[in-house]
């Protein structure tokens, strides 16, 4: 929720200051004159610069004071005399229900930025007591939405408005920015009244105002759209995921002249059978199982034959220990690695936590001089012009020498220091990665032969030991060797494949649950509570209109409001403002905006319960329509607050606003020029 409570804009000139100082009530507010050209505008001007929501007045170039009037930044008149602004800015005293703060934003300064906003934790009336906190942030720059000192980063979390990702037309996801949203019910007099959302700022996403109707009214449409590109995503995961396992599984089985058979190529269900019928076979035909027995059977028949070792006992025996001291050393090496290991995964553990904060450092910095730059002075104040901020005396920090003395570091010096400080940790963090992978590569490569070593020795062991003297030849021992390995091979390929299919059951179940949740999104892309929604929405509008007299149409029945392509009205499939006349487009305005605002109110959408209309009466709109305007407005029940600039030029206007309950809302008189000597 949203309320403004109180505007201040203070113009500085050599004769004293200048503006406005005014509040506002809950519900229906007039900011109301007899003659055009009297500040009106410019008051409604003021409280968007201070929200930072000028895109709505000026477009995507319209960005800082450009959009404001020269009675901001250039001259003033004071009865026909012209006083130059030396110096200008604005309060504006917010609330979102609980909690009020004041925000200050300069216009003209030559020490501050207009990008830097100062928001004072209290009332406009506490924030020259001492003891009101208050913090600097920046806005309308990049990162202003999502960084900790952004704006609009505070301003979303003080409005509790939890702001969707969207599609942006360059592929990535981005929020529905406040500028945006706000568009919908800030309708503004140069802009905002050609058509529906006319005013909405560019920033490249993609359905904007579509995706503003649906955040409004709190759709389920973008979160079913939201998870339905979350599950295309897990789809295509779980798709790659799958390809790669099956990859896995035939180079396994190829590697070993092996081959496989009712492996499922793509994601489905498996059940227990289905993994039971996965069957790995040599080229002979007969599984491992059986591959393996038959190895077994002739490695058995072949250790009946030895070799003679009457003539070289000796040097049999000095081979096996040497190849026992060499296994002794390989299992050292290990160990090291091993060690070593260990020993780079916290390095590497540790180098990524000192990055990472090394990188939060940077953001930080950058933040503070980016608020600095703009002229905050809770970033350039006596620490870095060394002295002290207690006795405003210099701060020596040479205890030795009186005249060497070099100053602390500025926040350029200390983010300069810290981008090398980066940079060499990334170089020691990717030093350390090849180091370790280069050490696993290597524990890799002394396992293997180390098992051969093993191999060797219980073959010599068994050479010693014999007591048959029974000529074999070396073909034999080779055939016991080469059979010995085989057997390890398929014992090793029947893990991988116990563990492949393990896998596949897993990727299996994730499948099925990606399928369920699939089929739990709605059919139509639309819920049912959808449906009611636009369906009153329609309702609500059609309803307006009649109330607001619109005549373009003699019958409303092609009226529709498509749920389907942009939930914006149309006549007969085709924009409304085609078969509209002038007058009747701003009614359309008046109705849709209403609408959104009824809508949200019953089925406890997103509004801020907030609008506001600069010259609600544009295009020759007859009295008549604009008092059935105004009594919706009064109508509402729940809380809300409407901000409207009107010109009573009439007299039949002026009877329609005296006339109503004075506790039905509340009038400000602009009587000349709205900015006069505070």
């Amino acid at each position: 929720m949203l309320r403004i409570n109180r505007l201040r804009v203070e113009i500085n000139t050599i004769k004293g200051v200048y503006g406005i100082d005014e509040s506002f009530n809950d519900g229906l507010n007039f900011i109301a004159s007899l003659e055009n050209t009297c500040g009106k505008s410019s008051i409604l001007a003021a409280i968007y610069y201070c929200l930072g929501f000028e895109q709505i007045l000026g477009g995507s170039s319209g960005i800082g004071s450009k959009v404001l009037t020269s009675a901001f930044k250039t001259a003033i008149e004071d009865n026909g005399e012209p006083l130059t602004v030396t110096e200008s800015g604005a309060y504006l005293e917010i609330s979102n229900g609980n909690e009020t703060v004041t925000i200050y934003r300069n216009i003209k300064s030559e020490s501050k930025d207009n990008r830097l906003v100062t928001v004072y934790y209290g009332k406009y009336d506490s924030i020259s007591n001492p003891e009101t906190l208050f913090e600097d942030y920046y806005v309308n720059i990049q990162n202003s939405a999502v960084s900790e000192k952004g704006f609009h980063t505070f301003l979303e979390e003080f409005l509790h408005m939890d702001l969707p990702l969207v599609r942006a037309s360059d592929g990535n996801e981005r929020k529905l920015y406040l500028q945006v949203i706000f568009a919908s019910m800030f309708i503004e007099q140069k802009h905002g009244w050609s058509d529906i959302l006319s005013g909405m700022p560019v920033f490249g996403i993609c359905e904007s105002k579509k995706r503003i109707v649906e955040y409004i009214l709190g759709l389920d449409t973008l979160k079913n759209e939201k998870e339905r590109d979350r599950l295309n995503a897990v789809k295509s995961q779980l798709e790659h995921k799958w390809e790669q396992l099956i990859s896995d599984f035939e180079r396994a089985v190829h590697s070993e002249s092996c081959e496989i058979s009712n492996l499922p190529i793509h994601p489905r269900v498996l059940s227990d059978t289905d993994c039971s019928r996965i069957v790995v076979s040599v080229l002979g035909g007969s599984s491992i199982e059986e591959e393996v027995q038959s190895l077994n059977t002739n490695y058995n028949g072949l250790r009946q034959l030895k070799p003679r070792v009457r003539d070289n006992f000796e040097a049999l025996n000095a081979e096996l220990s040497e190849t026992q001291t060499q296994i002794l050393s390989f299992e050292n090496n290990l160990h090291e690695i091993s060690r070593s290991l260990a020993s780079y995964d916290e390095a590497i553990k540790r180098l990524s936590s000192d990055l990472a904060l090394v990188n939060s450092d940077i953001r930080n910095n950058n933040d503070a001089a980016r608020l600095q730059k703009f002229g905050s002075e809770a970033y350039g104040g006596d620490i870095s012009v060394d002295i002290c901020p207690v006795c405003k005396q210099h701060i020596q920090d040479n205890l030795l020498d009186a005249e060497a003395v070099s100053g602390f570091m500025s926040i350029e010096d200390n983010i300069r220091h810290l981008k090398e400080q980066k940079k060499m940790l990334e170089f020691t963090l990717g030093s350390r990665k090849e180091s370790r992978e280069k050490l696993s590569r290597e524990k890799h490569d002394l396992e293997v032969r180390l098992q051969a070593l093993r191999r060797l020795a219980h073959t010599l062991r068994s050479d010693l030991f014999t007591t048959i003297d029974t000529e074999a030849s070396e073909a034999i021992m080779l055939k016991r060797i080469e059979i010995s390995n085989r057997i390890e091979r398929l014992s090793k390929l029947q893990d991988t494949i116990s563990s492949l299919i393990d896998q596949l059951k897993d990727l299996s179940a994730e499948w099925n649950t990606y399928l369920d949740q699939k089929n739990k999104l709605p059919k139509k892309d639309i819920s049912e509570s959808d449906i009611e929604k636009i369906v009153l929405l329609k309702k609500r509008f059609i309803e307006n209109l009649t109330r607001y007299h619109y005549s373009s149409l003699s019958s409303f029945d092609g009226i529709d409001i498509s749920m389907d392509s942009s939930l914006l009205p149309t006549i007969d499939g085709f924009d409304m403002k085609f078969d509209s006349s002038a007058s009747d487009g701003i009614r359309v305005i008046w109705a849709f905006t209403m609408a959104l605002l009824q809508v949200s109110i019953e089925k406890d959408g997103n509004h801020p319960g907030i609008i506001v209309f600069d010259e609600p009466a544009q295009q020759s709109i007859v009295p008549e329509d604009m008092k059935s305007f105004i009594e919706s407005v009064v109508e509402i029940k729940k809380p809300f607050q409407i901000i409207t600039a009107i010109t009573l030029n009439s007299q039949e206007l002026i009877s329609i606003i005296d006339g109503l309950d004075a506790s039905s809302h509340h009038k400000i008189n602009i009587e000349g020029k709205a900015f006069k000597a505070l």
